[in-house]
């Protein structure tokens, strides 16, 4: 069984908006990213809500997956792992996918990518690559939960995944979404801009 973990618990200070709730694609980043791990057959997802938590719980039915805040918003994103990692470890889960909500965009084919790659590969982490650069979401091994949960705040999961490139499984794909994310306004006006481009073609 696998699992994942969306991120979802930070301030959204410069988008002034929760990141969750914003609209790509005629559904919310949380209702996106959630659809395509259910396509993707990973049965446990846990969403981990933080500072807009009960805006979100307001504005979205998460009934099909698990909710949980996050006991450590100072530490930023590993907080935020090591929360649904708790969650999990009740679980028969054999690997997480960590997918931070704002990339919404990533496709389904690289989730199966991911996915593929843990299978074939046997690696305890698997991450997306795209003209050489390291992207997101990543999988991760249940053989490493323990190190990500015990990693300090100021290097978080990227100190898992450093520290041995030989258990690192890098996979190709075509996807220009594993490198974007969105932190403002205008960010988040132009993925919007160039989808309807794509939509009028």
């Amino acid at each position: 069984m696998l699992g994942a973990i969306i991120l979802a618990a930070g301030a959204s200070e410069r988008m002034g908006h929760p990141k969750a709730l914003l609209i790509y694609r005629g559904e919310t980043f949380l209702s996106g990213i959630l659809a395509v791990l259910y396509a993707a057959g990973i049965e446990r997802r846990v969403v981990v809500l933080g500072h807009d938590a009960d805006k979100v719980l307001q504005n979205q039915d998460l009934s099909q997956c698990i909710v949980v805040q996050s006991t450590d918003l100072a530490a930023g994103p590993i907080g935020s792992i090591r929360t649904g990692l708790a969650v999990l470890l009740n679980h028969p889960v054999e690997a997480v996918v960590v997918w931070p909500v704002d990339r919404p965009h990533v496709s389904l084919d690289t989730i199966r990518a991911l996915v593929d790659g843990f299978r074939s590969s046997g690696r305890p982490v698997v991450v997306p690559v795209l003209g050489g650069k390291r992207g997101h979401p990543v999988l991760f091994s249940r053989t490493v939960f323990e190190e990500l949960a015990d990693v300090p705040d100021d290097v978080g999961a990227r100190h898992v995944v450093h520290a041995d490139p030989n258990r690192v499984h890098e996979v190709e794909v075509a996807d220009p979404a594993v490198l974007e994310d969105f932190n403002t306004p205008a960010e988040y006006e132009g993925l919007v801009r160039r989808e309807d481009q794509m939509g009028s073609e």
